[in-house]
């Protein structure tokens, strides 16, 4: 496929992938698209230190692994490149993401990470790959379970137990999925003791249960 411009759909199977991949268990300190000066090609860079701890031979067989789970993605295995967070390119970014802590994903271009030019970048925001539970969801599988129990049905039904990704938790029945702004899907629960729906991020929610 074209790789110029990055287009929306390399975007969000590049969310997909870093969600599934650090809710297999792998950490995640960054996860960015960069197109190179020197390639003029878009890759996904990954840093994670699990490269440290087991080898970069280890660390790909988790990625085919996470990528197996997704399907079809516009995201090959050749485009994702693994790196330490010591990286100079990893540094840079992390620094970046430090001075900018905005929740939404970060484009730049005409600059350099670590001693790499690079034409343009892509960042996206650490709440796509952080979490707090043991076992925890990417977002299709919260929206694949909120779909479940939207369709169980009339009838009176208990709430289920919602985790936030910022530590947070609610009892709630959820009764609409619906697009919001920035494109971002959200999702409406009736909430135990509240008199006004609860309207939650889909990808601010960690588990539900």
């Amino acid at each position: 496929m074209d790789q110029s411009p990055l287009v929306e759909q390399q975007v969000y199977d590049g969310r997909r992938f870093i969600e599934r991949f650090a809710a297999d268990g792998n950490p995640v300190q960054a996860a960015f698209w960069v197109k190179t000066d020197e390639e003029g090609h878009w890759f996904l860079y990954v840093a994670t230190d699990i490269v440290d701890h087991v080898g970069p031979a280890a660390t790909y067989r988790a990625v085919h692994a996470s990528l197996k789970k997704l399907g079809q993605s516009w995201v090959a295995s050749s485009e994702i490149k693994v790196i330490s967070p010591s990286h100079p390119i990893a540094r840079d970014v992390l620094a970046f993401m430090t001075s900018h802590p905005e929740r939404l994903a970060a484009r730049s271009g005409g600059k350099t990470l670590g001693s790499m030019a690079f034409e343009q970048t892509y960042i996206y925001p650490p709440h796509f790959f952080t979490f707090g539970q043991v076992n925890p969801m990417t977002t299709e599988d919260v929206g694949r379970e909120i779909v479940r129990l939207m369709n169980r049905g009339s009838g009176t039904f208990q709430p289920s137990r919602v985790a936030l990704k910022d530590g947070t938790s609610f009892n709630g029945v959820p009764f609409s999925l619906q697009l919001g702004s920035q494109k971002a899907v959200v999702a409406q629960f009736i909430a135990d003791g509240e008199a006004v729906p609860r309207v939650i991020r889909l990808d601010d929610i960690a588990s539900i249960a």
